[in-house]
């Protein structure tokens, strides 16, 4: 009962965060263009510190709680490979990309569609985006309910629902300044429940956190690097940089955090930061998969049991109360802060871009509609992403499949327009998203690399697509 209570005080703070952000909005007399401005780019109030810490909640999501975890249970920590060339993929978003999108627009494809462009280009462009955001951010939302239906012992589908329900509500309420936040809070949370459970393990197993590790380093479950395998450091690496720059720098839901920041100066440090944060993040779930390995060398593990599933299972079956209502909460706290990220991102470019022209005197019952669409088709991915196993990789290697369209096209327009540039149209974008297809399926079906570099082939291909289309205008 008393972990049951916790949760409702997590939920109560959260809803009590969003209704006070609105109220800052309802004290003055607003015109609806800044209801858009507030709900969209919370009237670029949004500090260092609020952007920083909405960056790392939008990006730390039960993938990291629950993935992450079963990452290092069933492999090791190569998963830092990622964060380490995200370094140097924030820097080149702070320095290159942060001057050409802050105060420029509403949403990112606006931008990128400002001079030479067509209303079916830019929709076309954000729905690319729209799609492979909902299909990756459902994935997490699965990885969100797998604990929540253990805990309350439930099928998934009721877990997803009341998980969904919940983010719909508060993030209606109040916009972009609510979601970041609650976001801050959400981060203290899950940050708070992942350290706890480095103690929690060794005193549950009756062995020492540094008996577990020593166990996890043994089999290789705690490996980073070494010179037998850099080749595989290398690859993580210089995937996470270009894929980095995708995820944070491409895509409406991590950009919305820097074009809502008080000045240029706060996003670019925001963005470059956060990359620090999170490595200390992932390796800190990381540290609980080696420990959960450790302690299931010297017990029994239940037969049927993946590795996504441990953590869940741990805290069910072991942890005490009130520390499983934490635990439970703090995955909420991961769940939501992504979901509501999504919702609001999605929501922007739905109303920007993809249904345009509608009557702004009407924007708070449009609001309404296209959180409520949004909600139910991420609810709907996650359904169906159930039959899944290792969601941690699924998540990414979804956010990859359109990523390199997308920053081919963004990279176009605004990055080197003089070898690259053409109207960003219906073609221009169709022949971009083929190019990435092509050199993506010829990746993963021809060379079988690694994954990591989906994005580098599928940014090649679209831009030798855009290289085509801008040869072919030229001599006709």
């Amino acid at each position: 009962m008393i972990d049951i209570l916790i949760v409702i005080i997590y939920l109560g703070l959260i809803f009590t965060v969003a209704f006070l952000s609105q109220r800052e909005d309802l004290d003055h007399e607003r015109s609806d263009e800044e209801i858009v401005s507030d709900q969209y780019l919370a009237g670029k109030s949004l500090s260092f510190i609020e952007s920083l810490g909405s960056i790392i909640a939008t990006e730390v999501s039960a993938l990291t709680f629950i993935g992450i975890p079963g990452f290092a249970f069933t492999k090791d920590f190569s998963f830092l490979h990622f964060y380490i060339g995200a370094i140097f993929g924030r820097y080149l978003i702070a320095r290159m990309i942060v001057p050409l999108i802050y105060d420029k627009g509403l949403t990112l494809y606006a931008i990128m569609g400002k001079n030479d462009s067509t209303e079916n280009g830019k929709r076309m462009t954000a729905l690319i985006y729209a799609i492979s955001k909902l299909l990756a951010v459902g994935v997490r939302l699965y990885a969100g309910s797998i604990l929540v239906a253990e805990y309350f012992d439930l099928s998934i589908i009721p877990a997803l629902i009341i998980i969904t329900g919940l983010t719909f509500f508060y993030t209606l309420i109040g916009g972009l300044k609510a979601v970041v936040r609650t976001d801050l809070l959400q981060t203290l949370l899950f940050i708070g429940g992942g350290t706890a459970a480095h103690f929690i393990i060794p005193d549950i197993s009756g062995h020492s956190w540094g008996e577990l590790w020593s166990l996890a380093a043994r089999d290789g479950h705690t490996w980073i690097f070494s010179f037998e395998k850099i080749h595989l450091f290398l690859i993580g690496v210089s995937g996470g940089v270009l894929f980095d720059m995708c995820t944070h720098g491409v895509d409406q839901d991590f950009t919305q955090r820097l074009m809502g920041a008080k000045s240029e100066r706060v996003a670019k440090f925001s963005i470059f930061f956060s990359s620090f944060f999170s490595i200390l993040v992932g390796g800190l779930f990381l540290g609980v998969g080696a420990l959960l390995y450790g302690h299931y060398q010297l017990t029994p593990l239940p037969p049927g049991l993946e590795g996504d599933k441990v953590f869940s299972f741990f805290i069910t079956e072991y942890f005490p109360s009130p520390l499983k209502g934490f635990m439970l909460a703090g995955v909420l706290a991961a769940t939501m802060s992504t979901l509501d990220s999504t919702i609001n991102a999605l929501s922007s470019v739905l109303w920007s871009e993809i249904w345009p022209k509608r009557d702004i005197h009407q924007i708070k019952r449009y609001l309404r509609v296209d959180t409520l669409i949004i909600s139910c088709l991420l609810l709907f991915v996650a359904i169906v992403a159930k039959e899944s196993q290792g969601v941690l990789v699924l998540g990414l290697k979804v956010a990859s499949w359109s990523a390199g369209a997308l920053a081919a096209l963004f990279f176009s327009q605004l990055i080197w327009p003089k070898w690259t540039k053409v109207p960003l149209d219906g073609a221009t974008v169709t022949l971009a998203y083929v190019g990435n297809i092509i050199f993506l399926l010829g990746y993963i079906y021809g060379l079988k690399g690694p994954w990591q570099w989906n994005v580098y082939f599928g940014m090649t291909g679209a831009t030798c697509a855009l290289f085509i289309r801008r040869a072919f205008l030229k001599a006709f």
